[in-house]
């Protein structure tokens, strides 16, 4: 008897199988794939003054939307900025994987709950250096004078090592 009722539940749980594996066939076909070079979405950290999480939109290698949501340590407040940059060179290793891209640019920026009253609200000109390889990621160092305007206007500096994996969205 007990023979029989494997019997029976074996070709609906084969059935059940077949069906959550062609599910998953359909679900990574939807999901985003890694670039095959730095362009698209990229996703990473980065570690400085601030730290968190870097995001970048780059429809080509020349132009870039970069942003970051993270922490100031120094200032002890949530930290966002967002950039245009603009690559100004790229020079591309000989017998390297890796070629290397200077940028600059410039962005808002906002720091929440600084340590004085108030929002700190201004202006970033980030100074930057990209190390990209064959592989869809890319290594960024990068420096970033600061002109704040809210609530007083004063001169600071920001500071970023990070790196990114790239992804472009389904076609």
């Amino acid at each position: 008897m007990r023979s029989l009722w494997l019997l029976l539940l074996l070709p609906s749980s084969a059935l059940a199988s077949d069906r959550l594996s062609e599910t998953m066939n359909d679900l990574a076909q939807e999901m985003p794939r890694f670039s095959d070079s730095p362009e698209g979405i990229g996703v990473g950290v980065g570690v400085g003054e601030p730290s968190g999480i870097a995001l970048a939109y780059r429809p080509h290698k020349i132009h870039t939307l970069a942003a970051m949501a993270g922490w100031s340590i120094k200032d002890r407040s949530i930290h966002l900025h967002a950039d245009y940059l603009l690559t100004l060179r790229s020079t591309h290793v000989p017998d390297s994987p890796a070629s290397i891209d200077l940028y600059a640019g410039a962005g808002p920026t906002l720091n929440i709950g600084k340590k004085t009253e108030g929002p700190g609200l201004g202006a970033r000109v980030p100074i930057g250096v990209s190390i990209t390889f064959d592989q869809p990621v890319d290594v960024f160092i990068e420096m970033a004078p600061v002109i704040g305007v809210l609530p007083e206007v004063e001169l600071h500096g920001n500071g970023t090592i990070g790196i990114r994996g790239w992804f472009r969205p389904k076609q």
